[in-house]
């Protein structure tokens, strides 16, 4: 018997070993995901702040370096404006704001209370959290320090509070959760759609034995695959709008942009997406490592897209992997439109680089399919 049973269990490793795609996948998830999980952080540093310094004083600029001390905030430089503060807030180049008015070192000198304001963007509620909450410090560490020197070290004066910290959140001023995930959660549904169905389907065709009689027709591969893929854009396109009016009616998500804007952006993710789909298809010998395979994939899309933990909490090689997802740029997309209601003049950075991305998976999917098919 227990021959018989070393023989079956040898035999097993030996298929194991055949099937290196498999035996891959055994390993390389595991170690993805305990190093994921290992470096995920809520705890976000180094955010681009920007600064509208009226007063033009030593004592914005020691209130600024008290900001920066922190290492939470990174100022890029100086606005003019508040048109200016918006309009890099609604790009996306500044996530922070600090405006001082122009008494602001003359009040602080005469002993009265001196106002300031913090501006964050709040789309990202994880982000905002800590950086009001970072402000916040500051502020009152600030006015404190400044109340002391006022009381003389110990005299027996009532000062006034030195610093009013006013802190505005914009684009989600209630901090609401529904607000901030379910954009991104929209995102994360179609892309799986995308991939699993799209995966699945040239695998079906080889497991079935009907791809080489399809491949010996006139049928081109793009051809096949366009005839796979457009029943799925019109199946995520469904699902997107089932989403997006669930959002809107049940969870009071406003939709501040543009809807066709919103819808025309989701065709370049929706074909970014099934490109993975039919590469994958191209690789997977069966069904079940087409799962494998499309699960993998799922990963980086949850994890390294911005969605929940921010890139900015990240060492640089995941910032650099979550650059290259293509749910990053739609879950960028989706909120800028959503909930900041911007334009075209913003998202087309990330709608060029989701068109970049097109051009090369399906130039990659359409090679694999003519391999395969040789």
């Amino acid at each position: 018997m227990w021959n018989r049973i070393r023989a079956l269990v040898w035999k097993e490793f030996l298929q194991l070993r055949r099937d290196r795609l498999t035996l891959f996948m055994m390993l390389f998830i595991p170690l993805l995901q305990i190093t994921i999980y290992g470096f995920l952080n809520n705890d976000v540093k180094h955010l681009p702040t920007i600064v509208l310094d009226e007063s033009r004083s030593q004592e914005s600029r020691d209130f600024v370096q008290a900001m920066t001390a922190t290492q939470y905030f990174d100022v890029l430089g100086e606005v003019a404006t508040e048109a200016q503060i918006r309009q890099t807030l609604d790009q996306g180049k500044s996530q922070v704001a600090i405006w001082f008015p122009p008494d602001y070192a003359r009040k602080l000198r005469g002993g009265s209370t001196a106002q300031a304001l913090v501006i964050v963007d709040a789309s990202n509620a994880t982000v905002a959290n800590q950086a009001m909450a970072v402000a916040f410090g500051v502020g009152q560490t600030r006015g404190t320090a400044l109340m002391f020197d006022r009381m003389g070290y110990g005299q027996a004066t009532r000062p006034q509070h030195a610093i009013d910290l006013r802190i505005r959140p914009w684009y989600n001023p209630n901090l609401r959760t529904p607000n901030f995930i379910l954009p991104g959660l929209v995102a994360i549904i179609v892309s799986m759609t995308c991939v699993m169905v799209a995966s699945s389907s040239i695998v079906k065709e080889k497991e079935r034995g009907t791809l080489d009689q399809v491949m010996v027709t006139p049928v081109r591969p793009l051809e096949l695959f366009l005839g796979k893929v457009i029943p799925v854009i019109g199946m995520a396109y469904a699902q997107m709008t089932v989403l997006l009016l669930l959002s809107w009616g049940v969870f009071h998500v406003p939709i501040a942009g543009s809807i066709p804007l919103l819808y025309g952006s989701a065709f370049f993710f929706i074909v970014a997406m099934l490109g993975i789909g039919v590469r994958i298809s191209t690789v997977a010998q069966s069904q079940a490592q087409a799962s494998q395979m499309s699960f993998m994939m799922f990963l980086p899309m949850v994890f390294l897209s911005d969605y929940i933990f921010p890139l900015n909490g990240m060492p640089i090689p995941f910032r650099i992997i979550g650059e290259l997802v293509p749910v990053t740029h739609f879950i960028r997309i989706l909120r800028a439109i959503v909930l900041r209601g911007v334009g075209l003049e913003v998202i087309w950075i990330h709608l060029l680089k989701l068109a970049v991305f097109i051009v090369l998976i399906w130039s990659i999917a359409v090679k694999g399919m003519r391999r395969a098919s040789s």
